[in-house]
């Protein structure tokens, strides 16, 4: 028991609590105690997030336009290669199909001239011969032979048709005239309109 007389010892003096604002319950952690967001440079990003001004990497093609352009139209390279076997020529295929219409072209030249003595309807008989020779010729090239070839091809095979048939015509005639006086006087200008139409002909069918 203390007595009214005996000393008593001065409580001990509080620490001051060191000044700063007080951190609210709701703020988020990261937060600073005043209550303002961090700068977003001070604040780290995720690994999968892009920074602010990066662009995303183009995605690249698996096959050029070219490659593709080509597929479609041929169906791929099974339905490119197809399609070549299909229409497949050669240079030697188109001279022999060409040969075969220019034969048949003469011979019917040859009916026509000698046995039927047509004059004004041999121009409806050479261009028909340079149509189906130039067919030919198309048809035996193919993808193989380039389109001028092809015409420069027609062309030569279907006049030398229609030169042959006029010169056949002359030997079957006994020959008394010369050859350009034959032409003169049997054909006249009827030769150089049949070489015409049989060219015209030929490159019509042979594109």
């Amino acid at each position: 028991m203390l007595r009214m007389t005996d000393p008593v010892d001065p409580p001990a003096p509080s620490m001051p609590a060191e000044p700063g604002p007080a951190r609210s319950a709701g703020t988020p952690a990261g937060t600073p105690a005043d209550g303002r967001p961090e700068p977003p440079g001070d604040r780290p990003l995720p690994a999968d997030r892009p920074l602010p001004g990066d662009r995303p990497p183009r995605r690249l093609l698996e096959h050029a336009p070219s490659e593709r352009l080509a597929a479609r139209r041929g169906g791929g390279e099974e339905g490119l290669g197809a399609r070549v076997d299909a229409d497949d020529g050669s240079p030697g295929r188109a001279v022999v199909y060409g040969l075969i219409a220019a034969a048949a072209g003469t011979l019917v030249h040859l009916v026509a001239a000698t046995y039927l003595l047509w004059t004004g309807a041999l121009l409806v008989v050479a261009v028909t011969m340079g149509i189906l020779v130039g067919l030919a010729v198309a048809v035996g090239a193919g993808g193989a032979v380039l389109a001028r070839a092809r015409r420069a091809l027609a062309i030569g095979l279907a006049m030398g048709a229609v030169g042959l048939a006029v010169g056949i015509n002359w030997v079957l005639s006994g020959m008394y005239l010369g050859p350009l006086d034959y032409l003169v006087q049997v054909y006249g200008m009827l030769v150089p309109l049949q070489l015409a139409l049989a060219a015209a002909g030929a490159i019509a069918g042979s594109r």
